[in-house]
């Protein structure tokens, strides 16, 4: 009965965040800044990049209750969207609101999605509620596509301690997360940064990264280039096409 309970408690992911963050999460404020704040800034790295997400595959790791899938669909027009969160009970309501998406309940630090699967996955300020963030970061990069873009956010770790002082919890700050060493992990992933931009006056930061291919290369690409690997020979002499 012990050893029955301990492995569904193994088994079973615990929320990372306590219920007063939740209610911030799910209030309408948040929704007001994701619409009018987090979610242009995304769109403009995109158009900057010359890059679509129409007709593509997209996830939305660590969904929340749902409102980020609605601008999604909104504002990129994927194919297919797929999105999870760690708690059920967000994972309900993303589901009742009814956005054309398979979603899951699922840990982004062991998902259970096939290799190369998404053109596209956006983190909203999932990261840094993971003690194993390192871990999250290798299976975002691990479900893209070569070529695919992380539209990622995430705050400075100003915001943690400030946030560690209210709550008297920020775990993550003991495992060496900082914004830099996020970038390093990234690029030991294979992805590399296009777009960072501050957000709300610098606590937070937004990036674009784009997978498997080098700043130098990247800056020749445009949207079919970052999404599709480009004929080798429109690929200049001395650089190298996304594998």
């Amino acid at each position: 009965m012990g050893d029955s309970q301990d492995d569904e408690n193994r088994q079973t992911p615990r929320p990372p965040i306590g219920k007063k963050e939740m209610r911030l999460m799910n209030s309408r404020g948040r929704e007001l800044l994701l619409r009018y704040w987090d979610f242009p800034l995304f769109e403009s790295f995109l158009r900057k990049h010359g890059t679509s997400l129409r007709d593509t595959s997209v996830l939305d790791a660590g969904c929340g209750s749902g409102y980020t899938l609605e601008l999604i669909w909104n504002r990129f027009s994927p194919a297919k969207l797929t999105a999870f969160d760690i708690v059920p009970e967000q994972v309900e309501i993303a589901k009742s609101r009814g956005t054309p998406a398979t979603v899951f309940v699922g840990d982004i630090t062991a998902l259970d999605l096939p290799d190369q699967e998404f053109d596209a996955v956006f983190v909203c300020g999932v990261l840094h509620h993971c003690p194993g963030w390192r871990a999250g970061l290798a299976e975002v990069s691990r479900v893209l596509k070569a070529g695919g873009v992380l539209l990622l956010e995430e705050p400075e770790t100003i915001q943690l301690r400030f946030e560690r002082l209210l709550t008297g919890d920020s775990s993550v700050l003991n495992t060496g997360y900082s914004l830099r060493n996020l970038m390093k992990e990234a690029a030991r992933n294979g992805l590399t940064a296009l777009e960072s931009r501050p957000l709300y006056f610098g606590l937070f930061r937004s990036y674009l990264y784009v997978k498997g291919v080098s700043r130098r290369v990247a800056e020749h690409y445009v949207a079919r280039d970052l999404l599709r690997t480009p004929d080798a020979s429109r690929v200049a002499q001395g650089q190298e096409a996304p594998a």
